[in-house]
């Protein structure tokens, strides 16, 4: 997979993004299918929990697909509106179709014609709704609200859930056609509890993001996340970074645990005292990413990092060796 890995590193670093995605097993996973699917046309359901970024997944599946150069990404969250204004949005509507219609409006499905049609949280679409859905799906034919007249779009699907849709099925929540019709192909994004190692590398991604590269963590502060469960995941992680940042004082660059707000301190210790890891795997993460961050916060200074760790040369020489 090493020829996979290198292409995509050169991919991201052009689009101006790191590829600290590497740095877990789940998410090298979850890539490389995702490089396969994007060679194909087939329906894409991408799972995991919210905040892990399924979307960033979507988007790239599209940039790496042909239909990136014949159509749009267009996505919806399921979640974000009404149902009732789900169809409007999906098919559009034309003037005079319902009271404050006051001009045609374009739906998503004619958006995304030639291109990728993105569906977050398709897990809380109604049943009314997955049952208009379907129909399009089965032969790309659907009628703006208020038009008698057939649209066609050729889109490619990929849906994203946090939800166990299985199970929704069972409760007569979710149809199983629509779910066979939406799960061709299936992706799974592991929670950040389940890939702390890569927190090092999505902080330094953020904080370029932010255009805030001057910016480091102390070693208290990348302890405490390295602890953290992060239930809200990448995204939880970057607001913490901006609450951060918020509330350094010009010309500090570093930041501290007074940096960060006073409930963000208390959910790490809560979330610290419920830890989904092993003693040892929690361990060894730890002592191989706090080493290596304190490399880089002391600029390689080994006399430094043994001094603030309260460690010998031999450790650090060990967990460096883990990284590489």
């Amino acid at each position: 997979m090493d020829w996979f890995l290198e292409s995509f590193n050169q991919t991201m670093e052009a689009e101006g993004m790191h590829a600290y995605v590497f740095q877990n097993e789940g998410m090298r996973r979850a890539f490389y299918i995702a490089s396969k699917a994007a060679k194909v046309n087939f329906p894409v359901l991408i799972i995991g929990e919210t905040g892990v970024g399924k979307e960033v997944l979507a988007r790239y599946i599209h940039e790496q697909s042909e239909r990136s150069k014949t159509g749009a990404f267009v996505s919806l969250n399921c979640t974000a509106i009404p149902d009732n204004l789900i169809e409007s949005e999906l098919f559009g509507y034309v003037k005079g179709a319902f009271t404050g219609a006051s001009q045609n409006k374009t739906g998503l499905l004619k958006l995304a014609d030639g291109g990728t049609l993105f569906l977050d949280e398709i897990g809380d679409m109604s049943l009314d709704m997955q049952i208009k859905l379907l129909r399009v799906l089965e032969n790309g034919e659907y009628f703006s609200i208020g038009s008698i007249k057939i649209n066609h779009s050729n889109f490619r699907l990929i849906s994203a859930t946090n939800k166990d849709l299985l199970c929704m099925i069972r409760k007569g929540e979710f149809r199983l056609d629509l779910f066979h019709r939406i799960n061709v192909i299936t992706i799974k994004i592991p929670p950040l509890r389940e890939r702390l190692d890569e927190i090092p590398f999505l902080v330094n991604y953020f904080l370029r993001e932010l255009k805030r590269e001057d910016v480091i963590l102390s070693p208290d502060v990348m302890d405490l996340f390295l602890s953290y469960e992060w239930p809200g995941n990448i995204r939880e992680l970057r607001n913490v970074l901006e609450s951060a940042i918020a509330m350094l004082e010009d010309g500090e660059r570093v930041i501290e645990l007074r940096h960060l707000p006073l409930e963000r301190l208390n959910g790490f210790e809560n979330s610290y005292k419920k830890p989904s890891l092993s003693l040892k795997e929690r361990e060894k993460r730890y002592r191989r990413m706090l080493i290596k961050h304190t490399m880089d916060y002391f600029n390689g200074d080994y006399k430094k990092v043994m001094e603030s760790l309260q460690t010998s040369k031999d450790v650090i020489y060990r967990a460096l060796a883990e990284v590489h």
